[in-house]
């Protein structure tokens, strides 16, 4: 067989994700990391990733973050938008250009997770502006966690 793509996981130092990228014949296409407080949300690796049209797979993402989407704001958000706070979370993820790895174990979730997922897909706007992504991001805990936001248009 024949390699046509790799990916990376758990590389939670951007040199190390730089140099892997550098000295690889085969670009990276796809890097799994644990979205949490305790990297920065990988502000830096993200940026890095967009840069270089490396897809971005978070995974214990809800598990790690559960201060951000159980805010007071954000399930006041969540409620308005007749989704379930996880549910939120994730469009917020995907929003910043994250592509979540679900988890669950629980039929029901994941069908609403895909659900979720399908909506945003087709073009369905979650967030109306960047102020309402900022009830999620700021409750994050990482400072710069917008430097990468896509266009609010797309949100």
């Amino acid at each position: 067989g024949k390699v046509i793509q790799i990916g990376l996981s758990n590389f939670y130092r951007l040199e190390d994700v730089v140099w892997a990228y550098d000295h690889s014949r085969i670009k990276p296409k796809v890097l799994q990391n644990r979205f949490y407080l305790e990297s920065g949300h990988d502000v830096e690796i993200r940026d890095f990733c967009k840069e270089k049209e490396i897809e971005y797979q978070s995974f214990w993402t809800l598990a790690a973050n559960r201060d951000a989407y159980r805010h007071p704001e954000a399930l006041e958000l969540a409620k308005k938008k007749g989704l379930s706070p996880e549910e939120l979370f994730y469009a917020f993820c995907m929003a910043l250009g994250i592509s979540p790895m679900d988890g669950s174990t629980d039929e029901v979730h994941m069908k609403e997770d895909i659900a979720l997922m399908n909506r945003i897909r087709s073009g369905e706007k979650i967030f109306e502006d960047s102020n309402e992504m900022s009830i999620i991001g700021n409750a994050l805990g990482t400072s710069n966690w917008d430097t990468i936001l896509e266009e609010e248009d797309e949100l």
